[in-house]
C-alpha cells in the first residue's frame, strides 16, 4: 500500500503546465520584415537587421527609423474534449501591442562602420481556460462502512462538482545593439548583442468532489500550481550579407544564451489536499479509514536559469524581374537537454505527518525543467509591384514546436506544444520617403493528442489513489491567429 501510495503523489509530475511559447518563429518584427513574413535573412534592408542579419546593416544607403505595430489581433484555442469526452474548451482573445522599434545610432560611427539599435516583442501568449461539471457517475467504488453495522459508502452514482482553470501568460521583449562594417564592395560583417527579458507566469487550479447523496458524505482533492518567474539573458548574432544587384545572399549564427541569475526571480509553489479520496481498509473487521492529506509549499526569490540554443540561418533574395522578387530562407536550431530552470530549497512537502505518507522534498518534486529538441523551420515570400506606388507581399513560414518532454518528469515550461504555419498577406507604398505597409497574418496550429487539460468526469478511483482525477486522456488542440498590422519606415 505504502508502495502504491508513494507514486500517487507524483501526480503532481504530470500537471505539466506545459503561449506562443514553443515556437521560435512566431513573430514576424519590422515595417518591410512583417509584409514578408520575417523570410529576409537575405534581402532586409532597413535597421530590422540589426535582428534579422546584423551584416546588412553596411549596405544601407539612408538612415531611418522603423516602427511596426501589431495593431489588431485575435487569438481563439480550441480543445476539442478538453474537459473531459463530450466536453470542449475554448479560449478567444483580442490583443493590441507594439511589436518593434529600429533605428541607427548617428552619434558613433561613419560611412564605413554601423552602429544601430532595435527593440522588439519577440514573445507574447495568453491562455486562459476555466470549466465547470456537474453531473453523476459512479466515482467512488462502494466502500465498506467507517462503523461497523452502517450502511455501505458512495454506493451508485456520485453528485460531481468539478472545476478547473488554466493561465498561462508569456512576454518576452528584446533589445538588439548592432554593428556592421563592408569588408569589401559586395560583402559586409555584423554582430549584434542581444538582451532578451522574460515574464512567465502559469497558474493551474482544479477542484474535484464527489458526494455520496444517500450517507451525506464527500470526497474531495483540490490542487493549485503557480510557476511565475522572470528573467534576462544575453546572445549575440553573427551576420554576413553578400549583395550584388539581383541577388543577395545572407547568413547568420546565434549562439547559445547567457543567462543573468542576478538578474531574475521565481516564484514556485503547489498545494493539494485530498479528502475521504484515499482509505484504507482492515482486513479483519472490514471497516475503512480515511486518509486525509494536506501537501505545500511556496518559495519566492529564486534564481532562474532560462536558456535557448545556438541557431544558423541562412536567405536568399532574388531579383526575377524588374517588379518581382522572390525571398526565402531558412534556420536550424539545436537542442537542448534537460535542465533546471527553477530549483526550490529542500523543504518538506506533506504536511500532515501521516506515517503511511512518505514524505517528499519539495526541491525534488516542484523542480522546474525544460528541455528543447532540434527545429528547422522554412519559409518562402514574394513581393511584387503591383503600381508604380504600391508594392504587395505573399508568404509563408513553417513554426515548429522546440518542446520536448520525453525525459522530463515533473514540472515544464510551456504550453503550445503544436506547429504553426503562418500565412502573411500586405500591400505598402512610399510617400514623401516615408514607406507604409499594412498587412494580415493567419496562423493555424493544431495536435490531435494534445494532453487533456481536465478531466470531468474523472474515471474510477482505485484503490491506493489519493486524487479524483490521476487519470488524463488527449484532446485535440486548434489554434487560430488573426493579426492586422501596420508598419512605418522614415527615412532620416
Amino acid at each position: 500500500m505504502k508502495t502504491k501510495i508513494i507514486f500517487s503523489l507524483l501526480f503532481l509530475s504530470a500537471i505539466v503546465i506545459r503561449a506562443q511559447d514553443r515556437q521560435f518563429w512566431d513573430q514576424a518584427v519590422g515595417s518591410k520584415a512583417a509584409l514578408l513574413g520575417g523570410i529576409v535573412v537575405g534581402g532586409v534592408d532597413d535597421y530590422t537587421a540589426t535582428y534579422y542579419n546584423p551584416g546588412a546593416l553596411s549596405f544601407l544607403n539612408k538612415k531611418s527609423m522603423s516602427v511596426n505595430f501589431n495593431m489588431y489581433g485575435i487569438k481563439d484555442f480550441q480543445f476539442i474534449n478538453g474537459g473531459g469526452p463530450g466536453i470542449d474548451s475554448r479560449y478567444t482573445r483580442v490583443s493590441l501591442y507594439p511589436a518593434s522599434l529600429a533605428g541607427p545610432l548617428p552619434f558613433i560611427g561613419d560611412s564605413l562602420n554601423i552602429f544601430s539599435y532595435m527593440i522588439y516583442c519577440n514573445g507574447y501568449s495568453y491562455v486562459r481556460v476555466s470549466e465547470r461539471y456537474e453531473g453523476y457517475a459512479d466515482v467512488i467504488p462502494t466502500r465498506p462502512p467507517t462503523i461497523a453495522g452502517s450502511p455501505n459508502a458512495f454506493e451508485g452514482d456520485e453528485f460531481l462538482i468539478n472545476e478547473g482553470k488554466i493561465d498561462a501568460l508569456l512576454n518576452e521583449v528584446s533589445v538588439g545593439f548592432g554593428y556592421s562594417k563592408k569588408i569589401s564592395d559586395n560583402v559586409g560583417v555584423g554582430f549584434t548583442l542581444i538582451g532578451a527579458y522574460r515574464d512567465q507566469t502559469k497558474i493551474r487550479y482544479e477542484s474535484y468532489a464527489a458526494f455520496d447523496t444517500i450517507n451525506q458524505r464527500s470526497a474531495t482533492t483540490g490542487v493549485y500550481v503557480d510557476i511565475d518567474y522572470w528573467a534576462v539573458r544575453f546572445s549575440g548574432k553573427f551576420g554576413v550579407e553578400a549583395n550584388w544587384k539581383d541577388l543577395k545572399l545572407g547568413v547568420t549564427f546565434t549562439t547559445a544564451s547567457v543567462a543573468i541569475k542576478l538578474a531574475s526571480g521565481g516564484t514556485d509553489e503547489a498545494t493539494l489536499t485530498s479528502n475521504n479520496v484515499l482509505v484504507l481498509v482492515d482486513s479483519t473487521t472490514l471497516e475503512v479509514l480515511p486518509i486525509d492529506i494536506l501537501a505545500s509549499d511556496r518559495q519566492e526569490g529564486l534564481p532562474v536559469h532560462y536558456k535557448t540554443p545556438l541557431s544558423i540561418a541562412t536567405g536568399i533574395e532574388y531579383t526575377l524581374s524588374e517588379g518581382t522578387k522572390i525571398h526565402f530562407a531558412c534556420e536550424w536550431f539545436a537542442p537542448l537537454s534537460t535542465y533546471s530552470v527553477m530549483q526550490p530549497e529542500s523543504n518538506n512537502f506533506i504536511r500532515n505527518g501521516s506515517g503511511i505518507i512518505k514524505p517528499i522534498d519539495t526541491s525534488e518534486l516542484l523542480n522546474v525543467y525544460d528541455a528543447m529538441q532540434s527545429v528547422f523551420n522554412v519559409g518562402l515570400a514574394v513581393e511584387q509591384k503591383l503600381t508604380d506606388k504600391i508594392t504587395g507581399y505573399a508568404a509563408f513560414r513553417t513554426d515548429f514546436s522546440n518542446a520536448d518532454y520525453e525525459d522530463i518528469n515533473g514540472l515544464a515550461v510551456g504550453f503550445t506544444d503544436w506547429n504553426n504555419y503562418h500565412f502573411t498577406a500586405g500591400a505598402s507604398t512610399i510617400y514623401n520617403d516615408t514607406f507604409i505597409g499594412v498587412g494580415f497574418e493567419y496562423t493555424h496550429g493544431q495536435r490531435s493528442d494534445f494532453r487533456q487539460l481536465f478531466n470531468f468526469p474523472t474515471g474510477v478511483v482505485e484503490p491506493g489513489d489519493i486524487v479524483l482525477f490521476d487519470k488524463r486522456g488527449s484532446c485535440k488542440a486548434i489554434y487560430n491567429n488573426f493579426n492586422l498590422f501596420f508598419g512605418v519606415t522614415q527615412l532620416l
